[in-house]
C-alpha cells in the first residue's frame, strides 16, 4: 500500500513540476524575460533607491494626497502592466492585439479593480471612526477595512466571471478537479528554512508580524491583547491572500488567456510586483519569480488552490518567524 501512495506522490509531483517544463518548452523567451527582468529592477530602484522603503512611503503619501488614492494606483498598477504587454507584443510578434480592444479593455478594467480596491479601503477609514465598538475600536475597525479591500477586489471580478462566463465552469480558479495539494504542500516544507532565515533579518522584523507591529494602536497602550483577538486578525490577514490568488492568479492568467494564452503570466507577475512597494525590498523583488511561477502552476491546472497554500503558508510562517526573532 505504501509503495502504491508513494508512487501516486511521485506522479503528482513530476506533473507539478512538468508545468514549469512545459512553460520553458513552449512559451518561454530569453529576450522577453530579460526585458521584464531590467524593466521590473529599474522600477524597484526607483522604489527603493537606498534599499529602504522610507522613501517610497513618503513619495506615495505625498502623490495620493495631490493626486488621490484611485488614480495614483492606477499610474502604479497600470505601467509595469502595459510595458509588461508592449514587450511581449514586439518579442512575440502579437501585434494584433492592437485591434482588439476587448483585450485593452479587460487590461483597463483589471487594473482599475485593484486601484479601486486601494480606494476602498483608504474610503472606509473616516466612516468606521463614527461607528462605536464596545471593546478594542481600532482592532475592529482594521478588520472590517481588510474585509472590504478583499471585497472591492473580489466582487469585481466575479461579476465579470458571471457576465462573460467562457473561460471556466467556476470563478477562475476556484476548483479542485483533478487538483492535488499535497505537492504545494511539500514546496511550502521545502520553503520553510528560507522564510524563517529571511524572517529573522531586520528588513524583516521591522515589518512584521503585523499583528504585533501596531498593538499600542489596535487595543490601548500597555494593554495585552486578548490572543483570541491576535489570532483572528492573522485569519483575516491570511484570507486577503485568497483574494491576492483570486485576482492575479486567477483572474488575470485565466482572463487572458484567451487573448495570448500563457503569454498572460509575466504580465501579472509585473503587475504583482508593484502591489509590494512599500515592504521590505526583498520580499518585493522575489515576488516576480515567485509570481511567475504560481502563475504558470494556475494557468495550467487551472487552479489557484495551490498558489493559496503556498501564499499563506509562507505569510504565515514569515509571521511567525519574526514573531520568534522579537521575542528571543
Amino acid at each position: 500500500m505504501s509503495i502504491l501512495v508513494g508512487s501516486s506522490f511521485s506522479r503528482q509531483f513530476e506533473a507539478f513540476f512538468g508545468y514549469l517544463k512545459r512553460y520553458y518548452k513552449e512559451d518561454f523567451k530569453w529576450p522577453y524575460f530579460l526585458f521584464l527582468v531590467i524593466s521590473m529592477a529599474g522600477y524597484i530602484y526607483w522604489a527603493y533607491p537606498d534599499g529602504t522603503y522610507s522613501n517610497y512611503r513618503l513619495f506615495r503619501n505625498g502623490m495620493v494626497e495631490k493626486h488621490g488614492v484611485f488614480l495614483y494606483h492606477l499610474v502604479l498598477y497600470g505601467l509595469p502592466f502595459v510595458v509588461a504587454f508592449v514587450g511581449f507584443m514586439f518579442f512575440y510578434k502579437r501585434f494584433d492585439l492592437l485591434k482588439k480592444p476587448q483585450f485593452w479593455m479587460l487590461a483597463i478594467f483589471a487594473v482599475g479593480v485593484f486601484a479601486f480596491r486601494q480606494f476602498a479601503q483608504s474610503a472606509s477609514v473616516e466612516p468606521l471612526t463614527k461607528v462605536s465598538f464596545e471593546h478594542y475600536p481600532n482592532f475592529w475597525r482594521r478588520v472590517i477595512r481588510d474585509v472590504i479591500k478583499m471585497a472591492a477586489a473580489m466582487l469585481p471580478v466575479t461579476l465579470y466571471w458571471l457576465w462573460e462566463k467562457k473561460s471556466s465552469e467556476t470563478p477562475y480558479g476556484f476548483t479542485l478537479k483533478n487538483f492535488n495539494l499535497r505537492p504545494y504542500f511539500l514546496i511550502l516544507l521545502m520553503m520553510l528554512p528560507f522564510v524563517v532565515g529571511f524572517g529573522l533579518t531586520d528588513h524583516f522584523t521591522g515589518y512584521y508580524p503585523r499583528g504585533l507591529k501596531n498593538l499600542d494602536y489596535y487595543f490601548g497602550y500597555g494593554v495585552d491583547p486578548p490572543a483570541r483577538h491576535l489570532l483572528f486578525y492573522e485569519l483575516i490577514y491570511g484570507l486577503d491572500f485568497v483574494s491576492i490568488e483570486y485576482f492575479f492568479r486567477g483572474f488575470l492568467v485565466i482572463a487572458f488567456a484567451r487573448f495570448v494564452g500563457p503569454g498572460a503570466i509575466l504580465p501579472m507577475a509585473c503587475f504583482y510586483v508593484s502591489i509590494h512597494f512599500g515592504k521590505p525590498m526583498v520580499e518585493t523583488m522575489s515576488s516576480f519569480f515567485g509570481g511567475s511561477i504560481l502563475g504558470i502552476l494556475s494557468y495550467y491546472s487551472r487552479s489557484i488552490w495551490g498558489g493559496i497554500v503556498v501564499h499563506m503558508g509562507i505569510a504565515w510562517l514569515m509571521e511567525i518567524g519574526a514573531f520568534l526573532a522579537s521575542t528571543f
